[in-house]
């Protein structure tokens, strides 16, 4: 089986060449707009994507949520195009044109033929360069985005994550859901959008992120053409914030839910944490598989779980590491204890060599498998280089997943788990 399993991941690993013909290249518009080419083999599809740094990780309590609300507007109409000519021009060529917005990056993606190059840059300019941010969509957008912030609250996994991430994160631009709050969604005006709008598509922001199979000189004249007079502004700046550790220990969540649920987090590092890789590898051997540690010993042995993970989020600034379970609200106190026995357990030993093995096979077969559309590609390729860590890392990431050792997974266990925890529990003892 492992034979099997490794050939496998050879194989993927070859179809991932294959897939990207082995070009990577960047360079730089006229007015300074880095561009990342992959020139891909095979499949006639491009992915083109314009992204910013500025998202979730620049707002705050007050304007919460407008990174997303801005990016929402920007693909609806245009000052050239209205809300039906758009959607029938981007139809015509047989594309897609989507925003996507996340906590370090937003930004647009299209997907089309490499003969509509041109033309889907053109499109694609008008998005960015001229939003019509109109009132009555604004509206619209503003209703539906409320509407999909409390329908979260029929989610009990995302309630548990909300108000652990409220409470982890205070004040802090992290502590609450890309789509922001009620409250600040409704106080935003056409103004606040076309502000944010000059200040996260600016050229000094700007990154465009292209796989495909198509020519450089194809990229090339179109990008100029349309993307390079857009005008400098004001540069991102990565913001700067403490945490308040005063966060409690424990908080119980009254909930509407049959279920119980249980979300444990810890203070983990950032992205560029020279521990960040190892980290990751411990969230796969504790919750990532159905062989992961937690699984195994909370679901499997003992039967107290529906489902149990864990989850280490990618952030630029500080990040969490947390475990959840869904579980019977009288396995509550007996699951608390065993998940802290198991982390004690964690840093105590050192990990067996075929489990560490094994889980970095995992890790290698998911972070291939994930790469093997152009979509994809581009957007990882983008999101590396937005985060600091430049795109080129992506490809040697697998690298230092394999120089993970059992010794910096005890090390790493025993800086992050030693530390405060903060709990939250849905327990439906305690219906509203």
């Amino acid at each position: 089986m492992k034979k099997i399993i490794g050939l496998f991941i050879l194989s993927l690993q070859i179809v991932l060449v294959q897939n990207a013909g082995g070009a990577m290249n960047d360079f730089t518009l006229k007015n300074g707009i880095k561009v990342i080419f992959n020139k891909t083999g095979g499949v006639q599809v491009v992915s083109l994507r314009v992204v910013t740094p500025v998202s979730v990780i620049s707002e705050d309590e007050k304007n919460a949520g407008i990174s997303n609300l801005t990016a929402r507007l920007m693909a609806k109409a245009t000052k050239n195009r209205s809300v039906a000519t758009l959607a029938k021009d981007v139809d015509n060529i047989g594309a897609d044109l989507y925003s996507d917005t996340d906590y370090d990056m937003s930004g647009f993606n299209m997907n089309f033929l490499p003969e509509y190059f041109d033309k889907a840059c053109e499109i694609f300019s008008d998005v960015i360069i001229n939003p019509l941010f109109d009132e009555n969509d604004l509206n619209f957008e503003k209703q539906d985005t409320i509407a999909g912030l409390s329908s979260r609250k029929d989610s009990i996994g995302r309630t548990a994550s909300d108000n652990f991430i409220k409470l982890f994160y205070g004040t802090a631009p992290y502590s609450l859901p890309v789509a922001g709050s009620q409250k600040t969604v409704s106080a935003a005006t056409c103004e606040n959008l076309k502000d944010w709008h000059k200040y996260s598509y600016n050229a000094s922001n700007i990154l465009i992120s292209i796989a495909g199979n198509v020519e450089e000189s194809t990229v090339k004249n179109a990008l100029e053409k349309y993307f390079g007079n857009i005008e400098s502004g004001k540069k991102f700046e990565k913001p700067v914030w403490v945490l308040d550790l005063k966060r409690p220990e424990k908080a119980e969540i009254a909930g509407k839910f049959n279920q119980a649920y249980i979300l444990q987090g810890f203070s983990a590092p950032s992205l560029s944490d020279k521990d960040f890789v190892t980290l990751k590898v411990i969230n796969a051997l504790l919750g990532g598989r159905m062989t992961s540690v937690l699984f195994v010993e909370l679901r499997e042995k003992l039967g107290l779980a529906y489902e149990v993970s864990a989850v280490y989020p990618s952030r630029i600034m500080e990040s969490y590491f947390s475990v959840y379970i869904g579980l019977d609200k009288k396995n509550i106190s007996l699951t608390l204890r065993r998940i802290d026995e198991i982390l004690k357990d964690f840093r105590s030993k050192e990990v067996d060599p075929q489990e560490l093995k094994d889980t970095k096979t995992y890790i290698k077969g998911l972070y291939i498998m994930d790469r093997q559309t152009v979509g994809r590609r581009s957007y990882y390729h983008a999101w590396r280089e937005i985060v600091g860590q430049g795109y080129k890392y992506d490809e040697k990431y697998l690298d230092d997943i394999d120089k993970v050792t059992a010794e910096d997974i005890k090390r790493v266990a025993n800086r992050i788990f030693d530390a405060r925890s903060l709990t939250v529990i849905i327990n439906p003892e305690n219906k509203k």
